[in-house]
């Protein structure tokens, strides 16, 4: 894998993959209680198009047509977590998908290039991003509302 591929995909897999997918399953309750079931689907519609995303950054040979798919199911499915975010995390949600659209424009400005990619600066703030303390802390309260109200990500 070239380095500026390996590079991307380290960025887009740390933020998109672990930030937003972070794994809800289930019917939307847990302990009985029910919880935002059309959040709760929108979670695990989006694992469902994550796993698609991490397949594909795999090989070396995958076309920028198959990452702009995926890419397009992945802003669609944010989308859909953003309408159904529950409010006590909502800020959080917004967040969090500002930043992962932030990585998906700087994907889009490159047209799936990877070297063209490496070289945008705007990718570059993007990923000096991940880093902040506020994201980290939105995606912590995230997946432990995930986990507590959709339920826990099913095992591998």
């Amino acid at each position: 894998m070239s380095t500026a591929r390996h590079t991307c995909r380290r960025a887009f897999v740390t933020l998109v993959f672990t930030t937003l997918g972070i794994g809800c399953s289930g019917d939307g309750e847990r302990d009985g209680g029910p919880a935002s079931g059309d959040f709760c689907a929108a979670m695990a519609a989006f694992e469902a198009v994550q796993a698609e995303g991490d397949a594909l950054f795999a090989p070396d040979d995958a076309a920028p047509d198959e990452f702009r798919e995926v890419f397009d199911r992945f802003s669609t499915a944010i989308d859909a977590i953003v309408a159904s975010a529950p409010d006590e995390i909502d800020s959080d949600v917004q967040l969090v998908a500002g930043t992962t659209r932030q990585l998906i424009d700087a994907f889009e400005r490159a047209d799936y290039d990877f070297v063209v990619l490496a070289t945008d600066p705007q990718y570059a703030e993007v990923l000096a991003s991940l880093d902040d303390d506020r994201i980290t802390e939105a995606n912590d309260r995230l997946a432990l509302y995930v986990r507590d109200q959709c339920g826990p990500a099913p095992e591998s």
